[in-house]
């Protein structure tokens, strides 16, 4: 066996458990889409990835993906899959806030297997630090190359990967394989990228090593976003969210795009940083095919249990009227047995209540929208807040959920603080999203989180990300139960946050949604 893979989402804690009220997933979505053609290419035989640790059922190929919350508590099952499958290709899969803790994996990693092993760093992280500008690859200040270079990280990322790495991935084992069938160490492979240059996708890989960056241009073009296998398929399903009653949930996508079709600046997935609509009159089929796949792996593997979904589309196809209706329709013809949520913008809701009605009586019954703010202006304005002539932002807000309801789909919401509003404007906000849950019965579950300035390509702001985003000690425990949250790096000229001020909302949140 010449190619044995591991793949790791890294932690973004030093330490600590996640809360009982945080949103988040059992599974790594994300690694599921990098990884699954080398899935496929394992799961039909093919090559090295055919004969590799991963050519095994997705139930036993799911324990070689690893989701780590926090280093601390996880870094013992770590190792412990270092130990147990001796990887030669360690895959790690980093948001900004979790650079630290990749870079912690892959020290032990190096510790215990040393140039055995290549590590790859990928990404949302990657994407946002590396990317190609006028035809120059440009390297932000906190990206990983960089920071290796310069002594702010330890040189442990053999390959740094920026932008689509669904092929490239797969190339690069087909790559490691042959390293090893010949006596090379894997981690070699970073002074031989370029045989990977024409694999398929916009991407730009980097490395580092003899005091030297090196880049390298994917020159193998945009590969058929139809032709992507289910990760479901590739991986199973293994998470179960509260608000489809116990039924196994899936993480399904569209493929239309790499981030979202607005441009908040706040945002990592805004457009400006994340790139337009790709192959979308295909959209609503490729993610019928996903919630089709969906049903089947939960029939195989949970005969007993009925299938469910959440579509990670940062707005659900967009929001676009013709592509929801073709769903709605593609669905009504199969009369799948799925409940399915997904993301709107509030004006997306109040501008296609009939269309998500039609969504409705096909299994559409959770839709999750982002608030942020009682008043956009207040914290520099949101570039989803289009309708500005037709109320106030809460005031359409609570319209949008009312409108929700009225078609028998719940609202959950998230809401970010650290934009620049005071306190007082904070508590405000809870309070009325919990007056809104008494007239309506949502939104419910509410996910919090507090503000990280992301590198957005070019930025500017001089973070290098190096460390913690949440030092430990007592700011550990007055997150556990946001999502993303930042300490270290607030938003662009907005101060960090106050312990006794994140202290007040946190027992707001609890007496108005928790104990309530």
């Amino acid at each position: 066996m010449n190619l044995r893979v591991v793949a790791v989402a890294p932690p973004g804690l030093p330490e600590g458990r996640s809360g009982r009220h945080t949103l988040k997933s059992a599974d790594p979505a994300s690694l599921f889409n990098a990884c699954r053609v080398a899935a496929r290419r394992a799961e039909e035989g093919v090559a090295a990835w055919g004969a590799s640790n991963w050519a095994v059922p997705r139930q036993q190929r799911r324990e070689l993906l690893l989701l780590m919350h926090s280093l601390r508590e996880d870094l013992p099952e770590f190792e412990a899959l270092l130990d147990r499958e001796q990887p030669n290709l360690l895959l790690l899969g980093a948001m900004t806030v979790c650079l630290p803790g990749a870079a912690a994996c892959a020290v032990r990693a190096k510790e215990i297997l040393g140039d055995d092993v290549c590590v790859v760093l990928g990404g949302r992280h990657a994407s946002e630090t590396i990317y190609e500008r006028r035809g120059v690859v440009a390297h932000d200040v906190s990206s990983p190359c960089r920071l290796m270079a310069e002594g702010h990280l330890p040189p442990v990322f053999d390959l740094v990967v920026s932008g689509e790495g669904e092929h490239l991935i797969a190339e690069i084992g087909e790559q490691v394989a042959e390293l090893v069938r010949r006596g090379i160490p894997a981690a070699e492979l970073r002074g031989k990228a370029h045989d990977l240059a024409d694999a398929s996708g916009t991407w730009v890989m980097s490395s580092y090593e003899s005091g030297m960056i090196s880049d390298i241009v994917g020159q193998g073009g945009p590969f058929d976003r139809d032709l992507l296998p289910s990760p479901a398929r590739m991986f199973g399903v293994r998470a179960a969210f509260d608000v489809f009653d116990g039924r196994p949930t899936s993480h399904v996508f569209s493929d239309a795009g790499n981030g979202c079709v607005f441009d908040c600046d706040f945002c990592s997935e805004r457009k400006s940083v994340t790139g337009g609509l790709l192959q979308f009159g295909g959209a609503a089929e490729r993610l019928t095919h996903q919630l089709q796949a969906v049903v089947d792996v939960v029939e195989d593997d949970f005969p007993t249990l009925g299938a469910s979904a959440f579509v990670e589309d940062s707005t659900l196809l967009g929001g676009s009227p013709r592509q929801i209706g073709r769903l709605a329709g593609l669905l009504a013809e199969k009369n799948l047995d799925i409940r399915f949520g997904g993301q709107f913008t509030v004006d997306q809701i109040l501008r296609r209540t009939s269309d998500i009605k039609k969504l409705a009586e096909v299994g559409f019954d959770y839709a999750f929208i982002g608030v942020e703010t009682l008043d956009p202006d207040v914290v520099g304005g949101m570039s989803k807040d289009l309708r500005v002539e037709a109320g106030r932002w809460m005031s359409r807000t609570e319209r949008a959920i009312a409108a929700l309801a009225d078609v028998g789909v719940r609202t959950g919401t998230a809401v970010l603080f650290g934009l620049g509003e005071g306190q007082g404007h904070r508590l405000a906000l809870l309070e009325e999203l919990a007056k809104q849950r008494d007239r309506y019965g949502s939104p419910a579950p509410i996910s919090l989180n507090w503000a990280t300035q992301h590198p957005l390509r070019n930025s500017d702001v001089g973070y290098r990300y190096a460390e913690w985003s949440i030092p430990p000690g007592e700011w550990t425990d007055v997150f556990a139960d946001f999502g993303e949250a930042s300490v270290s790096y607030p938003v662009t000229g907005v101060g960090p946050p106050v312990v006794s001020e994140v202290r007040e909302v946190c027992a707001a949140f609890q007496e108005l949604f928790v104990d309530a």
